[in-house]
């Protein structure tokens, strides 16, 4: 896992304790899966390239293929930290085993309010892993075409909204206690 990112960047402690969290999450059903070692690297995809998989991850449009630039960033996961405006998002190429996080700056709405950035994050490292969204406002997957949007994260509380159990039956079913990476 790579994340490209500003060195004054206050995500970055976010998206450590999103890694534990989802770790921890894939302890409590015995599966071997594990988000790996992360590697921080200075950098950033351009916001107009982010902006446009943001609108094609979300419209469900897909079809973008894996940019050059992408694709030459080292790590199956990429998590990248911008400075736009846009709607965070995941988007998976399973041909080249590569997926992207998109996180968009934290000075914008949704991501000013309190908790939110932490599981905007997670939620979207979930949808990396292979989780879809669900449409209950109290767990973490809620998400389009479900009324849910990241500002029912806002809680003076740091914490993680939790996931379904079907989301639990469905993570062990993605990487059973058997599970061997590809």
């Amino acid at each position: 896992m790579t994340v490209l990112w500003r060195v004054d960047d206050s995500r970055v402690q976010l998206v450590r304790d999103a890694v534990e969290f989802w770790n921890r999450v894939f302890t409590e059903p015995g599966t071997p899966f594990r988000l790996g070692a992360v590697t921080y690297t200075a950098g950033a995809l351009p916001v107009d390239q982010l902006r446009t998989l943001s609108e094609n991850a979300v419209g469900g449009s897909g079809g973008v293929g894996l940019a050059a630039n992408i694709y030459q960033v080292p790590g199956d996961l990429v998590v990248a930290l911008s400075d736009g405006d846009f709607i965070s998002f995941a988007t998976r190429w399973p041909g080249s085993q590569k997926a992207l996080v998109g996180i968009k700056d934290f000075g914008f709405y949704p991501l000013t309010l309190p908790n939110v950035p932490r599981n905007v994050i997670a939620h979207e490292l979930g949808h990396a892993i292979g989780l879809r969204h669900n449409s209950d406002p109290a767990m973490l997957m809620c998400g389009r075409p479900a009324p849910c949007r990241p500002d029912a994260f806002a809680s003076p509380t740091e914490r993680y909204f939790p996931l379904t159990a079907e989301e639990q039956a469905m993570l062990r079913h993605m990487y059973p206690p058997d599970w061997q990476p590809r």
